[in-house]
């Protein structure tokens, strides 16, 4: 059984990175977004920024992590976590409107924040309230798939790779403990 399932994984990679490369290439063509629309293509830009803001190396929106978020949601998540992550973009919506009668994307760099950090208490809430849950039922919380799509994104990016993470682009011999001095960087894998 092991043994089919992972034939099934070998074979099924090589046609998921055809479709992501696919999907990028359609997407840097048109320059539209594949699954979001435009608004929410920049809501993402903007959400991921407050996750990962530029400071003396370029965040999340000069990665262009909202892209890959796109992608990766399109051509790797099936329609129901699609349409929760879509749900928590409207309700992110709904709490900026809410606390500060407006969207997301036309608040201060405090008010984004706190409307983060709602989102963020909201899935821990989720998370406890799921925790006697059979696994079955459970779903990520929008805030997490979020922050973990986020994260990936950012840092299997060049930008979050080369200028975020030291990087060598052809290592030389395998070191598996190296001690960081104080304040440098980690290193790309």
């Amino acid at each position: 059984m092991r043994v089919a399932a992972l034939m099934g994984t070998t074979l099924a990679l090589p046609a998921l990175a055809d479709t992501l490369e696919a999907s990028a290439t359609k997407r840097a063509f048109s320059g539209k977004p594949l699954l979001f629309t435009a608004d929410q293509d920049t809501l993402v830009a903007e959400m991921t920024e407050v996750i990962i803001p530029t400071t003396s190396t370029p965040g999340a929106k000069a990665a262009k992590v909202n892209e890959i978020i796109d992608i990766i949601l399109k051509d790797c998540y099936p329609q129901k976590d699609q349409k929760t992550f879509l749900d928590g973009l409207a309700h992110t919506n709904e709490l900026s409107q809410a606390a500060y009668s407006k969207n997301f994307v036309a608040l201060d760099t405090t008010q984004k924040n706190d409307i983060m950090t709602k989102l963020q208490a909201e899935a821990a809430e989720q998370r406890k309230a799921m925790a006697s849950m059979p696994m079955e039922k459970r779903t990520t919380p929008f805030f997490n798939t979020l922050k973990t799509l986020t994260l990936n994104g950012y840092f299997t990016s060049e930008i979050g790779a080369t200028q975020a993470l030291s990087y060598i682009a052809v290592p030389g011999r395998f070191q598996g403990c190296v001690d960081l001095k104080p304040g440098q960087k980690a290193w790309a894998t």
